[in-house]
């Protein structure tokens, strides 16, 4: 049996997790045993303490290794890029991937109706990604889909999570639109996995949050493609 481990990233918290599933994924796939390395350096946490607070988030431990590591990737190139992921995250795996996230402690949480994701921060317009993807999108098509939730959704209040300022989005906040901006990033993940109903982004943030989301996910086109269950924002009428 094959040792396998996910290591070497340096990007943002959502690609390491989405990099650890898709090595959970893809040992369960080939019957490789998943031996846990945990996170070592992440951009945009600043100490050692955020960072242990996130490997501990995750809730996989790490096992003493008793042989050679066989294989080690940064990502599973086989599960990011394909085109049918569900192969991969079956139930099984997605239940191993929950039951590792609420193995430990999660923050408490009013009722989250309907969480958007709405990438900023380091995503501006022409932020392309693999296959010349613009990871930017437009506040203008985010009112679009937030008019039909609010029609579709009449007794749900819209949350939405993002980076900036509230006047950078040219939505109005009311009592029924809620702005979670710059807030702690446990929360903010623990919010899109809990949402009655997830708006993602194109980000492995979100993504991986719809992994372990259990209610509706609404999907956005992206370079990692869309799981069965899934229904792709263009279907929301």
């Amino acid at each position: 049996m094959r040792i396998y481990t996910i290591t070497g990233k340096t990007d943002g918290f959502g690609a390491q997790y989405h990099a650890i599933m898709s090595g959970i994924a893809i040992c369960t796939y080939k019957k490789y045993t998943y031996l846990h390395t945990p996170i070592k350096t992440l951009a945009h946490v600043k100490t050692i303490g955020e960072l242990n607070e996130l490997n501990e988030f995750i809730g996989i431990n790490s096992i003493k290794k008793s042989k050679p590591i066989d294989i080690k990737e940064e990502f599973s190139f086989e599960v990011h890029t394909s085109k049918n992921p569900s192969i991969y995250y079956t139930k099984e795996v997605v239940d191993i991937i929950r039951n590792y996230y609420y193995s430990t402690g999660k923050p408490s949480l009013d009722n989250i109706d309907i969480a958007i994701h709405i990438r900023r921060g380091d995503v501006v317009k022409n932020t392309f990604g693999p296959g010349k993807i613009d990871r930017f999108i437009d506040n203008n098509f985010y009112k679009e889909v937030i008019n039909k939730l609010l029609t579709n959704y009449p007794n749900y209040i819209i949350h939405i999570y993002s980076e900036g300022k509230v006047e950078d989005f040219s939505i109005k906040e009311h009592s029924r639109i809620k702005f979670h901006l710059n807030e702690n990033l446990i929360t903010t993940y623990h919010s899109l996995v809990k949402a009655k109903v997830l708006i993602m982004a194109r980000s492995s943030l979100s993504y991986s949050a719809g992994i372990l989301n259990e209610n509706k996910v609404y999907y956005m086109d992206f370079w990692h493609k869309k799981l069965d269950n899934w229904i792709n924002i263009k279907d929301l009428n």
